[in-house]
């Protein structure tokens, strides 16, 4: 089972009973004796938990059983103190928002008679009967364990304390004679996303004065080279071990009888730095020092920056990492000697291991194994110690299956080629983790699937909602700070991996709230095995179908549960559109009433969502048919985050919204049909997110309930991204400062109301103009995001030059005719411009002619996007001082423009050459003559690589292109094109000549064209995987060629008719020359597709 933690929880806990919270409370019910006592208790438990933590990490430790059940009940009896304190906060904050003082006439005498002077006595009874029951329990469960602690009074809880640590613990697994029991070398790895902390680390552990002494032999072999072979691994490994070269005459053979010399009888370390390109040569090197004759306790450590390089090692060596695989009977026989060491107990546990029931289960986990030794023993202890952790009585045969089931079923969820890669991943990966980062870790690994995807930012709030970050309570470092790096330090260890595919958002620097994560296949499934089975699951996760009830399995657990993930999926694993029905709803509410964290995505909300007290988390995006929320949800006062984002048909957010005094993150992203703000929310000064602020248009109504842009301003702790909508109406009151003392927002989008001012007179008209409005909301210099939508003033604020950091800007619907100001951000790093009709030129005359303002925009900008530009000119506003018409390569260029999309921008005829591209160029219904001018500007400069690491091109819609100009590009220089899209150019009646050096193109998509055949030079596309051929009706057959194209996954074929008839299965022409393909999507002709040429 998983390790347990307290530290956390303990810190969480005193953390919350300061001396203010305690003479607070303690005044306000009369047990402020009992609050200290409390906090006394925990404070000496603080202590032991902390030491006992630490004991738990010791690989061996002889005490472990016992420490892992005294932790457990003290688990237990922690979370219960801290659920005692929200109640005592819940009540606090009924009492400061008045909402006895909201009650009806009736309500208030019940309420007035309720809170008279004698039953506050008897509920001050009540509470300090509670709390003293408390206390009880906490210092009986302290005072109630059977190992010796060595208390240190000098402590810290957070994962980054106890310097060495994870050295120490390598070491353990070096130096213990019980890790090998019986196999000559054992091999155990650890993987680092950052080689050069990787590689320090395990410097450290072999330079060791320990280590020294412990092995006869210590050998250091670090790849250096691509150029890897089995020579060189035993050349270098040699060298390591007897400092000489040898010659290049030498026979491998000679070699390894060598090593196997220099290793006879020793007890060696052999520690391999390798990457994921170099595992399997590694591995496969080695058969010497895994068949040679050394001592017992002989030790692989493999340092890898991947994962994949870990498995391949593995992979490669397990045919020779054993000296002799352990026939059925030898299997058995070990597994049940490993199971049966039971404290004690060893004749009741063989007894118990003679049942049929139990041999046939243990014989199908040993049949996984294959004969493994170091296999077998390690998954018999980890069996063991699930079992033992959470059970005295392992004996009992009605315990004995359910653990050897329950483990059975999680073991088998492995794939067979996994198994020995997990085990030596444990002891040098997950077991050197701190107890807070295992936790973390699991919590992903028990409520999702393997493969899901989810945002940095979520799984952050996550452990936060949970109590698993603990954070000092200086302002300057949030529970969200200490969750980063609680993430930062997993993510370096590979538990997790971005999944975005774009470098850009691959980049560690970019906020990791806003990249994807998941953990990779081989960690979660090493997370599902180390978590073992538990009877006392907290954090559940299922889908349900719309037939379905809540499983026994999450029933039975309704008193314990702290966090519910609910997916709502039908039988073919679509989303549905139906809710939760009523009767779960309730039962939701009712039953599980301890919970923290509850997501019910596209399942509805249940009405009485108030009675979860507890509640941290709540997220119910995806609900598109929710009008309103229930007015219950404002009894929620422990909640810190709420995600309402895709609820399309919300029209408003509860009027009380006020009273979620504690509320720090409130996500409303995708939320269409929101009107307005409710009056009181600048209230909320706690909170860090709002993903989007509603001003209310007058002409909609709720004026009088609407919350106003002054009580935005009181909102200065939000920090990362802020949309505002509905900008320019008459009731706006633009006369101070809105957003400038807002320092940690990172991404503003200000959207005007189209609206706002149709059908209204003059004098009801704001009195601000465009201009105006803009200079009011001038942010943060501190801004790296910022887009206008809708602005229709002519000119920026001057504070847009101001803003150093701005890496993000874009336009859309504005009425600039210029953009001038540009050049003066030396940060900037995207550049999106979008409907802008009145749009002309990019940079004015004056920043034309000075080239160091010029100079600035392009050498900083990555990524262009510019769309529907109708009357887009050029870049400059007047012809470029260098530019000539004999000589293009005398434009200037962006240095390190990687991305260019040019769409529905027909008249743009000039800017800046953009020959770096990398990653991808669209051209759609614009002019040729850019691409041209970098073309002709490259081929009169030969040695400047044109367009050279250009992945992606697509070229759209131009429908003078024909075949002549496109046989004058240089497709040659095209060397590293993977996807090119050739669509509607109707002009282009063959493929050029020049597209068959394009030997890398994996995606050839061809729509919208009048060519009549494919070429045979096709087949020289060998690493082409997808073709697609769409609308080319007067295509009439396939070549040759496509016979050859052995990687090629997919043809696409789609209102094509000639070619539909030709690849009938069997009986069409062509079909001989594609079914070999195994993906064959065949769409018959319909007449709707027809071009339109």
């Amino acid at each position: 089972m998983a390790d347990p933690i307290v530290s956390t929880v303990v810190g969480n806990i005193i953390g919350r009973l300061s001396p203010e919270a305690v003479k607070k409370f303690g005044s306000l019910w009369g047990v402020k004796k009992e609050l200290e006592e409390l906090k006394k208790a925990i404070l000496s438990i603080k202590v032991l938990v902390f030491e006992a933590e630490k004991k738990l990490q010791a690989v061996h430790a002889n005490d472990r059983i016992q420490v892992t059940r005294w932790l457990k009940r003290l688990e237990d009896a922690v979370v219960d103190a801290d659920d005692l304190l929200d109640e005592f906060s819940s009540y606090d904050a009924q009492r400061q928002m008045g909402i006895m003082a909201d009650c009806k006439e009736v309500t208030k005498k019940v309420c007035t008679t309720f809170l008279s002077a004698s039953n506050k006595l008897l509920l001050a009874g009540f509470r300090r009967e509670k709390i003293k029951s408390m206390h009880d329990r906490l210092v009986s469960i302290r005072d109630d364990r059977k190992f010796h602690l060595e208390v240190n009074n000098t402590i810290n809880v957070t994962p980054s304390d106890n310097e060495g640590r994870e050295k120490m613990a390598i070491m353990e697994c070096l130096l213990d004679p019980k890790i090998n029991e019986g196999n000559n070398v054992s091999v155990f790895a650890t993987v680092h996303y950052r080689s050069s902390d990787k590689s320090a680390l395990v410097r450290g552990v072999f330079d060791d004065e320990k280590v020294v002494n412990h092995f006869d032999l210590r050998m250091r072999f670090d790849v250096e080279d691509l150029n890897l072979n089995e020579r060189r691994v035993i050349e270098r490994i040699l060298k390591s071990a007897t400092n000489k070269d040898y010659e290049k005459n030498i026979e491998m053979d000679q070699l390894h009888k060598e090593l196997c010399e220099i290793i006879e009888g020793k007890r060696y370390l052999l520690v391999l730095y390798i990457d994921n390109s170099n595992g399997e040569i590694c591995g496969q090197s080695l058969k010497s020092l895994f068949l040679g004759d050394c001592a017992n306790g002989s030790k692989i450590i493999v340092a890898s920056w991947g994962i994949k390089a870990v498995a391949d090692f593995m992979s490669a060596v397990e045919p020779y990492i054993y000296k002799r695989s352990l026939d059925p009977e030898e299997s058995w026989n070990l597994f049940k000697n490993v199971v049966s060491k039971n404290n004690g107990q060893e004749e009741e546990a063989k007894a118990m291991m003679n049942n049929p029931k139990i041999v046939e289960i243990g014989k199908s986990i040993v049949e996984r194994c294959r004969g493994n030794p170091f296999t077998i023993r390690t998954i018999g202890r980890m069996l063991l110690s699930d079992m033992e952790s959470e059970n005295n009585n392992n004996n009992n045969l009605v315990e004995a299956k359910y653990w050897f089931s329950s483990f059975l079923e999680k073991f088998s969820k492995i794939p067979q080629q996994h198994i020995n890669t997990l085990l030596v991943l444990k002891p040098g990966c997950y077991d050197i983790l701190p107890l807070p980062l295992k936790r973390c870790f699991l919590y992903y690994c028990r409520l999702f699937p393997k493969g899901f995807e989810i945002a940095g930012g979520t799984l952050l709030d996550l452990w936060v909602a949970q109590g698993f970050i603990y954070s000092d309570s200086s302002p300057e470092k949030s529970m969200k700070h200490a969750a980063y790096e609680y993430f930062k330090d997993l993510e370096d260890k590979y538990f997790f991996e971005s999944t975005m595919r774009d470098d850009y958002y691959r980049d560690r620097s970019f906020e990791t709230k806003k990249r994807t994560f998941c953990v990779p296949d081989p960690m979660h499934e090493l997370g599902i095995l180390v978590s073992g089975a538990t009877r006392s699951t907290q954090y559940v996760s299922f889908e349900l179908e719309s037939s379905s009830k809540v499983p026994t399995s999450v029933a039975f657990q309704a008193k314990r549960l702290r966090a519910l993930i609910v997916f709502r999926k039908d039988k073919l694993g679509r989303e549905t559109e139906k809710g939760l029905s009523q009767s779960i709803c309730d039962k939701i509410t009712t039953d599980y009433k301890l919970l923290r964290v509850l997501t019910l995505h596209n399942s509805g909300v249940p009405n009485s969502i108030g009675n979860l007290k507890h509640l941290r988390y709540l997220d119910i995006s995806g609900n598109p048919d929710i009008k309103a929320l229930p007015n219950s949800i404002t009894m929620l006062h422990c909640l810190t985050t709420l995600k309402l984002s895709k609820c399309y048909g919300l029209k408003e957010l509860p009027r009380d919204i006020k009273k979620l005094i504690n509320l720090e993150h409130l996500w409303i992203n995708w939320c269409y049909s929101l009107t307005y703000m409710p009056r009181g929310l600048g209230q909320l000064t706690q909170l860090q997110t709002l993903s989007a602020f509603v001003l209310s248009n007058y002409k909609k109504g709720n004026i009088g309930n609407s919350c106003s842009l002054k009580e935005l301003a009181k909102l200065n702790n939000l920090r990362g991204e802020l949309r505002i909508k509905n900008l320019g109406n008459s009731e706006d009151d633009y006369s101070y400062k809105i957003l400038e003392a807002k320092e940690h927002l990172s991404s503003l989008t200000l959207s005007w109301d189209s609206t706002a001012n149709v059908g209204v007179d003059n004098a009801s008209k704001s009195n601000a103009t465009p201009e105006k409005q803009l200079e009011c909301l001038e942010p943060h210099p501190n801004m790296s995001e910022l887009a206008l939508v809708g602005y229709e003033g002519i000119k920026f604020s001057g504070w847009l030059s101001s803003l150093r950091n701005l890496r993000n800007f874009s336009l859309r619907k504005c009425n600039c005719q210029h953009l001038s100001p540009l050049s003066q951000l030396p940060s900037l790093r995207v550049l999106i411009l979008d409907q802008m009709t009145n749009l002309e030129y990019i940079i004015s005359k004056d920043v034309v002619f000075d080239s160091s303002a010029e100079d600035n925009l392009l050498t900083s900008l990555y990524e262009i996007r510019l769309t529907e530009l109708p009357n887009l000119e050029g870049w400059w506003q007047e012809e470029h001082p260098t530019t000539t018409s004999s000589s293009p390569s005398s434009l200037p260029s962006f240095r390190r423009l990687r991305r260019l999309v040019i769409e529905d921008c027909p008249k743009l005829r000039s800017m800046p050459l953009y020959r770096n591209l990398r990653d991808y160029l669209v051209l759609d219904n614009t002019s040729f003559d850019t691409f041209q001018h970098t073309i002709n500007a490259c081929r009169s400069d030969s040695s400047f690589p044109f367009l050279r690491w250009l992945k992606t091109l697509c070229i759209i819609g131009i429908k003078k292109l024909d075949i002549s100009q496109c046989d004058n590009i240089k497709w040659e220089r095209f060397r590293n094109l993977r996807f090119l899209r050739l669509d509607y150019l109707p002009k282009l009646d063959k493929l050029p000549d020049g597209l068959q050096h394009l030997t890398r193109l994996e995606q050839l998509h061809i729509w919208r064209c009048n060519i009549k055949t494919l070429p045979e030079w096709i087949g020289n596309f060998k690493s082409l995987k997808n073709l697609g051929i769409s609308v080319c009706p007067y295509l009439n057959s396939l070549p040759q060629a496509l016979e050859s194209l052995h990687r090629l996954e997919t043809l696409e074929i789609e209102d094509c008719a000639i070619i539909f008839q030709r690849c009938q299965r069997e009986t069409g022409k062509d079909w001989d020359k594609i079914q070999h393909i195994p993906n064959l999507k065949m769409r018959q002709p319909q007449s709707s597709l027809s071009p339109r040429f």
